[in-house]
């Protein structure tokens, strides 16, 4: 930035040869101007090509390309390019968009907010409650499962047919070991823990970047205002959470000993820390009781990045009308109120 400031403080200096220099005898002598420093170089960074460009984007990560492509509308075409983006996907998430149909960047939009909800499992109880109500989950995030290789659910039940849907696992691959027999089902269940259906998706489609496209040629055709909902609940409550977490998901002795070295020489209210590490205790005084902590749970000790998420997500998800966003808004409402 300072070269280009020295640039433009430079078209300002009268040199050699120009019109506004004021050199008589140059004038006089018949010398031919010579070209000016704002000639020779760009005054802007938007004065070179496309291609030029294009290799200047590509050193950024994906935060900075966003960023960059925020500022301007030449600079939004430009990193929009698919091949900037299909760069980062094989870089994050090993995966190669060179035949598909879908957008890289939409790609990776969806990968990313999937890997970033489900590493949230251990301390989000909306996600927790959505993925062991049922078994299996609903058919959107069994689908997004298989991705992971360590799911903490239960083994699933399953008819062939629909583990070929679901993950393009073909009849052949599906073993008469793992058969279940029940009398009340007229359909053949297969029965399958996570990492071993994640095993055989992975032989099946010999790598997990294929099971990755497999996947994304799937769910393009789905609604993710369940999946962005839940992100956005991550962005503002991670702090909170995780908090919660560190504090309360130990085990018994451990929260005993934490209890006592967390209250030592705090003055606190023995009616609010009687509730200590029930559903119905007040998790925000406990942050109270230390400047750390406090700060913890406010965001402040995030160095700058408590909101880079939530600005990433929203620079990757593309506009919405008026009606989604009120769609997406009274589906917040009432899982706020639900809860």
């Amino acid at each position: 930035m300072e070269f280009w400031a020295e640039m433009d403080r430079a078209e300002l200096v009268p040199t050699y040869g120009s019109e506004d220099s004021g050199c008589d005898s140059e004038k006089q002598s018949g010398i031919p101007p010579g070209p000016s420093v704002a000639q020779i170089l760009p005054r802007q960074i938007l004065d070179l090509s496309d291609e030029v460009l294009m290799l200047i984007l590509e050193l950024l990560d994906p935060t900075s390309l966003l960023n960059a492509g925020s500022t301007c509308r030449t600079l939004y075409r430009v990193c929009l390019s698919d091949s900037l983006w299909t760069r980062h996907c094989r870089f994050f998430f090993r995966l190669s968009l060179c035949d598909e149909t879908f957008p890289p960047k939409d790609a990776f939009r969806l990968l990313y907010i999937w890997h970033k909800v489900y590493s949230t499992l251990p301390y989000n109880r909306q996600l927790q409650d959505l993925l062991f109500k049922t078994c299996p989950p609903p058919k959107y995030w069994t689908q997004w499962l298989v991705l992971e290789e360590m799911v903490p659910l239960p083994p699933v039940q399953l008819p062939d047919y629909e583990i070929e849907e679901l993950w393009g696992i073909g009849k052949e691959c599906v073993l008469e070991s793992h058969r279940v027999s029940d009398d009340q089902s007229t359909e053949q269940l297969y029965k399958y823990t996570w990492k071993e259906l994640h095993n055989i998706a992975v032989l099946q489609h010999e790598h997990l970047g294929n099971v990755m496209k497999y996947v994304l040629r799937k769910q393009f055709v789905n609604s993710h205002d369940e999946l962005e909902w839940m992100y956005h609940q991550y962005c503002r409550f991670r702090f909170q959470w995780m908090f919660a977490y560190w504090l309360f998901g130990v085990s018994k002795p451990c929260s005993r000993n934490l209890r006592r070295i967390y209250l030592w020489w705090q003055t606190y209210s023995k009616k609010k820390t009687f509730c200590w590490g029930t559903a119905g205790c007040d998790v925000q005084y406990f942050a109270s009781l230390h400047h750390v902590t406090e700060d913890y749970w406010r965001g402040k000790l995030a160095k700058g990045d408590e909101t880079l998420d939530c600005h990433f997500t929203s620079a990757l998800t593309p506009r919405r009308t008026v009606p989604e966003l009120r769609w997406i808004e009274r589906i917040s409402v009432f899982t706020t109120s639900s809860e």
